[in-house]
């Protein structure tokens, strides 16, 4: 991708902003012109706002809320450059990769710099996941997770932001915020109270494919993007909307939020290693695959769609110091993670449950999946505040767990309070009493919530706090799920086709072919196939298998699997290709399971009716 500095394009960028902001004021005023887009970049504009002291340090984000790893999103800009009223440049030194310090602030107008897209631009080594990223497709499609683009001065994080946004014919722009009445069909204008609402209000821009649903008070626009329309917005909308209902119920009937915004890229790439999406207050950014099929898209919608709205709770409503105040360089890191992700993980599936749009049993064997994956793939033994305020550093590749353990334990946590509280009281009403307690504009200070969680609760819940999130000690999910008449154990027994071979896998060097590496936690079809370190796997069932088309292979293999399928791959062994062959067979494994307990007590039933429904 070109680097070159286009000067007419800045030159024109300068003349529309001057159209609209002609004098600096206590406010940052954007301006961008996707309209002028070169090289997948676009020319980024600020009128800067009023500024004390003689020099000022200007920010792109190296770290945002809800992901939890380093992106440096400076790395995107490049022909930084500051400006006075005549357009004289003033010195600017760029001080890492993410920081520019501005000499002589009292004459300072405006900065201009260049942004690239983290989606397309390899050369720039940045590990940025989709849905936190950029991407700048001309006259197309814009994903404008606005910390990717836009930045503040430092200590001005509160100050008021205007976005001007110029934009193709035909294409629209979707987010949740609401445009200004001062917008043109050619300009759109959005006012935000602070930098932290700006950078938390993505926008997504492309041809118009939508649909709004009305969600008890909240106005819910789903925003599609599909290349080949393989999906539609009005599609995705009836599949979600079973979902939101149930969660307007959970919460009490009313919605924190008046506006919300589903952002759903669906990618055409051809090899797509990861996929997901990313919580904003009052929106959430997908990036997920074309190629999936009608009923694994809708499926994926829900589950996902229901753990990213449940973020209008927590962060909105409920969140630490560090969350409020959040300090996009050098954050320092809330150790309540069980609460933002575990928490409201939990709350996406238990709304379902509670809803009925999925049965006991499905919700139990959801759990027992997360009970696995927490006790196979990470340190059952760490404590989980200690995961979350080291999570960037130490214990960065135990994040995921706060998927698993941190949704199990707020399972625990429900059912504990269920119990003292005779059922009248579960998590669903301690977050409501939270939200009362602080709100979106009160923080809370890390150290106090277990204290404060007490104090709206029962002295019980400090010590459960003491020993299984702030210690060590392992969730008691035998004790608990049999206070709900469901027995829980650790070691079920389950049939399941087999279909993995448990080898570990490793480029061939100095090509792109894969090879077997180890056969240390080998399956039993891997045993049946005969695979042995150093096979390099040349074809499955017929199909060339390489680092570019495993994932196709794999998911193709997925799709057509069933008992007494023959399996076959062609290997390279010694020089020499061989064929190995196997049938695929049901196989016992040993997975962690909740069985419905027939016989209950009244008790019993009393309170798996309070946390379950009917």
């Amino acid at each position: 991708m070109k680097k070159t500095l286009i000067l007419l394009l800045t030159l024109f960028a300068w003349n529309q902003a001057t159209l609209f902001a002609q004098k600096n004021t206590n406010k940052y005023q954007y301006s961008i012109d996707l309209t002028a887009t070169q090289n997948d970049k676009v020319t980024v504009e600020l009128i800067a706002p009023l500024l004390k002291g003689t020099e000022a340090v200007f920010h792109l984000p190296k770290i945002v809320p809800g992901t939890y790893s380093i992106h440096n999103y400076g790395s995107f800009a490049s022909a930084f450059q500051a400006y006075d009223k005549n357009n004289n440049p003033i010195q600017v030194e760029q001080l890492d990769k993410n920081s520019w310090k501005i000499q002589e602030i009292a004459k300072l107008y405006k900065i201009t710099y260049q942004i690239d897209d983290s989606w397309d631009t390899p050369e720039i080594q940045e590990d940025i996941f989709e849905p936190a990223g950029t991407n700048i497709q001309k006259d197309t499609l814009f994903v404008i997770n606005t910390f990717g683009f836009f930045g503040y001065f430092k200590g001005n994080e509160k100050t008021p932001c205007q976005v001007r946004i110029t934009k193709p014919q035909g294409i629209y722009g979707s987010t949740a915020l609401s445009a200004s009445k001062k917008s043109t069909p050619q300009v759109d204008i959005f006012e935000t109270k602070d930098y932290h609402t700006l950078a938390d209000s993505p926008m997504m821009y492309c041809q118009a494919d939508t649909a709004w649903l009305k969600i008890g008070n909240t106005d819910v626009l789903i925003s599609v993007f599909s290349p080949n329309k393989k999906a539609d917005a009005k599609l995705l909308a009836s599949d979600i909307k079973p979902v939101l209902e149930a969660q307007k119920t959970y919460l009490g009937g009313k919605l924190p939020v008046n506006k919300y915004a589903f952002l759903i890229y669906l990618s055409d790439w051809k090899n797509i290693s990861r996929y997901g999406a990313l919580e904003h207050s009052q929106s959430s950014v997908y990036f997920l695959p074309e190629a999936m099929s009608a009923e694994d898209l809708s499926t994926t919608m829900k589950d996902v769609a229901a753990h990213e709205f449940f973020h209008i709770v927590t962060p909105l409503n409920i969140h630490s110091e560090e969350i409020g105040n959040f300090d996009y360089i050098n954050p320092k890191m809330s150790k309540h993670l069980w609460l933002y992700e575990g928490l409201t993980e939990y709350a996406a599936h238990h709304a379902q449950l509670k809803g009925k749009i999925i049965d006991l049993q499905t919700y139990l064997d959801r759990q027992a999946e997360k009970v696995n994956l927490a006790l196979t793939q990470f340190d059952d033994q760490l404590s989980f505040t200690e995961l979350s305020t080291k999570t960037l550093e130490e214990h960065k590749e135990q994040y995921q767990n706060v998927y698993y353990k941190g949704a199990l334990i707020g399972l625990c946590l429900d059912i504990k309070l269920r119990q003292l509280s005779g059922g009248k009281y579960g998590t669903q009403e301690l977050m409501r009493d939270l939200a009362k307690s602080y709100g979106k504009y009160k923080s809370f200070k890390d150290e106090e919530l277990f204290d404060k969680i007490t104090a709206l609760t029962y002295p019980e819940i400090r010590e459960f706090f003491r020993k299984h999130v702030e210690g060590s000690e392992a969730l008691p999910l035998q004790e608990l799920m049999n206070v709900v008449g469901i027995d829980f154990n650790a070691k079920g027994e389950k049939k399941e086709l087999g279909l993995s071979w448990n080898v570990g896998m490793g480029l061939v060097p100095n090509t792109r072919n894969l090879q077997v590496v180890n056969t240390d936690n080998i399956s039993e079809l891997g045993k049946r196939l005969d695979l042995k370190p150093g096979d390099q796997i040349l074809k499955v069932n017929g199909e060339d298998f390489n680092l570019d088309t495993y994932q196709e292979v794999f998911q193709k293999y997925q799709s057509t699997a069933k008992v007494g399928v023959i399996l076959t791959l062609l290997v390279k062994r010694d020089d020499k290709e061989i064929e190995l062959k196997s049938d695929l067979q049901e196989e016992i494994k040993y997975y962690p399971s909740f069985q419905i307990q027939e016989n209950i007590t009244a008790e019993q039933a009393k309170i798996r009716k309070a946390w379950g429904g009917e």
